[in-house]
């Protein structure tokens, strides 16, 4: 009897185990692979510039040939719209918490707030529609304020070749503490 109990609680504590990795790689975006990037662009230079060292003045010269040959090249870095935006609103949520710990505006208690943003089709994010529950007029006002005008640039849906507009929403939880 001891045994089967030993083993069924080696059985369950493995199985808990493994759905809380599987939700926490669920949630830091390691399974999704999603189709929408950001683009960061990153300049090249050209490695076909020729310099001499005159031996008599010791300055380095470039060869005037090489001048005209040495465009810069642009190429495209891609990175994941859901970390960027998960770095993002980790690091806003920080600043609001505090930001609502210093005002009297806010009462004391928990918040939901349900964020309704759009990605343009030239990336950039716009709100929609901020819903706070219960109701604090100051809670959306703080976050219209002071997160939404910093909201990363995020690469477009792209359907069919071409970018089209998306709309996200995002559960954010706040909590002021009563002292």
């Amino acid at each position: 009897m001891n045994r089967i109990f030993l083993v069924l609680v080696l059985f369950i504590s493995s199985t808990c185990f493994s759905q809380k990795s599987l939700r926490d790689s669920l949630f830091s975006g390691k399974l999704k692979a999603d189709s929408a990037l950001v683009a960061k662009s990153k300049i090249v230079k050209d490695s076909t510039k020729k310099t001499e060292i005159d031996p008599a003045t010791g300055k380095t010269e470039v060869d005037p040939a090489a001048k005209q040959i040495s465009p810069e090249k642009t190429e495209l870095k891609y990175s994941d719209n859901n970390r960027t935006w998960k770095k993002f609103v980790d690091e806003y949520t920080k600043i609001i918490n505090t930001e609502m710990l210093t005002t009297k505006k806010i009462k004391k208690g928990g918040y939901t707030v349900t964020l309704e943003y759009e990605i343009g089709t030239d990336g950039v994010v716009s709100t929609k529609n901020i819903i706070c529950d219960p109701k604090s007029e100051s809670l959306v006002n703080l976050i219209q304020e002071r997160m939404m005008p910093n909201a990363p640039q995020l690469a477009p849906q792209v359907v069919n070749g071409a970018p089209r507009k998306s709309s996200k929403r995002q559960i954010l939880v706040f909590v002021k503490e009563k002292n």
